[in-house]
């Protein structure tokens, strides 16, 4: 009978040392928190984004609403002000009384006899109407609409325009 050797390991047979796996995983680390930083930066931009495309759309109908009812106009009230509008215009062919007002941050259109609609909420400013030379006289309405996104509280989306009432 053979006598059995002892079997010998080769140095590079005794796998990893503490030192070796505490550094690969604090790398590893490093890598999969770089990785979640980027990824939490694309959702956020893609969010904002997002959230500005559905603003601008809404402040576009909002400010195309009120410029088809100011070309229309037959007469503005003249106690009319920055954030309130009062105006006679035509609504579907039929003459009416249409106002616009502004409560806390949120644009209203009320047609005379109708429920009233919401236009626009989140404005940053509650003046946006001007009127020029006056409210007596009226020849020409501003319209200016700051919006503040939901997504970036710090920035805001102004559309401005100017209207020269055709029917005065």
């Amino acid at each position: 009978m053979s006598e059995r050797q002892p079997i010998r390991r080769r140095q590079d047979d005794r796998g990893f040392s503490l030192i070796e796996l505490t550094i690969t995983l604090g790398l590893l680390l490093l890598v999969v928190g770089t990785l979640g930083m980027q990824l939490t930066s694309a959702q956020r931009t893609a969010r904002f984004g997002s959230d500005r495309a559905a603003i601008l759309d809404e402040t576009r109908a909002s400010m195309a609403r009120m410029t088809k009812d100011l070309r229309q106009a037959s007469a503005i009230d003249p106690t009319s002000d920055a954030d309130h509008l009062v105006l006679s215009t035509y609504v579907l062919g039929v003459a009416a009384t249409v106002t616009y007002d502004i409560s806390g941050s949120t644009l209203r259109r009320t047609v005379t006899g109708r429920p009233t609609e919401i236009l626009q909420t989140r404005l940053a400013s509650s003046s946006i109407f001007s009127y020029s030379p006056d409210t007596t006289a009226t020849e020409t309405v501003g319209l200016l609409l700051e919006v503040i996104p939901e997504a970036s509280p710090d920035a805001t989306i102004q559309l401005t325009s100017e209207i020269h009432l055709r029917n005065f």
